[in-house]
């Protein structure tokens, strides 16, 4: 009898060993699966060196300078999407032999890129095509994240989540200079570069100055631009605050990042020349992609 009790035992001691044993070797499995999908998508992306077979020509007897010349080469390479990002460029040596360049000019030439967003260079790896990234000088000028884009050479684009008349609670009341439950108009907008989102945004206007604005399309405008064109209001002046945040569910998966993952949060009034405060917005910028620029002079 103590035998078969044994045995018994015995017996479900291995079974459940086996069953932990067939679990840790699916999860085992999956992970592999995950890591030989992670390995395919970066062999066919990042590994793919772009070709300067059809760069077009530098001419040494231009005026222009010949580091100028590449950059415009290449340049319009990445803005015609010919070279995506991901991308590896060929070696400095390479660009010298193609062209007759020294390793100077290409140096740069690609430094230049690089400090413009275009490029990426690591230590010990090949220089690549960057992924678009926002680097704005909001911090220092008046104009707002379309401007600032499409100065920057990229191509902004917006997706307009709301747009209605809301009462203003005490924070808005206060930051726009009216009455508590006051008319405002609420602008809500998810900004992209290119394809990928990279600010979450919400703008409470003056209702007074800004009710005809109801009836346009921000999809493809600069609100600031409309504000000026349109209406004849220019913001003059303001205030403007950054701090680092985490992002909450719903703003991560706007922006198409994981929860708490590091924000930007730059929060501003604008003020019209008399003193009248016109906006107040609170825009969120993806810490992964996101650079402010701000020049100091003594």
């Amino acid at each position: 009898m103590r035998r078969r009790a044994r045995c018994s035992h015995i017996s479900l001691c291995l079974a459940r060993i086996d069953g932990g044993t067939s679990r840790v070797l699916r999860k085992q499995e999956r992970h592999r699966g995950a890591w030989l999908r992670w390995c395919h998508r970066m062999s066919t992306t990042s590994t793919v060196t772009v070709s300067l077979d059809e760069l077009g020509t530098i001419v040494e007897a231009s005026p222009i300078p010949l580091y100028f010349q590449l950059i415009k080469l290449i340049e319009e390479k990445i803005r015609a999407n010919e070279w995506l990002p991901g991308q590896s460029l060929p070696s400095e040596q390479a660009f010298c032999d193609h062209f007759g360049l020294s390793r100077t000019v290409v140096r740069q030439a690609f430094a230049d890129l690089e400090h413009r967003g275009l490029l990426k260079k690591r230590n010990g790896k090949k220089t690549t095509i960057s992924h678009p990234e926002y680097r704005g000088a909001l911090m220092q000028s008046l104009r707002g994240f379309h401007e600032e884009a499409e100065r920057g050479g990229q191509n902004p684009r917006t997706k307009v989540l709301e747009f209605k008349t809301i009462p203003a609670d005490a924070n808005v009341a206060r930051k726009l200079g009216i009455a508590e439950g006051a008319k405002v108009i609420l602008l809500t907008r998810l900004r992209y570069l290119g394809d990928r989102p990279e600010v979450f945004v919400k703008t409470y206007l003056n209702y007074e100055r800004c009710v005809s604005l109801l009836s346009e399309d921000f999809s493809d405008k600069s609100l600031y631009r409309v504000l000026e064109q349109k209406l004849g209001l220019v913001i003059a002046k303001g205030v403007r605050t950054i701090r680092a945040i985490a992002l909450n569910s719903r703003e991560a998966a706007l922006l198409k990042v994981k929860p708490k993952s590091p924000a930007l949060l730059l929060s501003s009034v604008g003020f019209l020349a008399d003193g009248t405060a016109l906006e107040y917005f609170v825009a969120k910028h993806r810490g992964d992609h996101t650079e402010f620029e701000v020049q100091l002079i003594r």
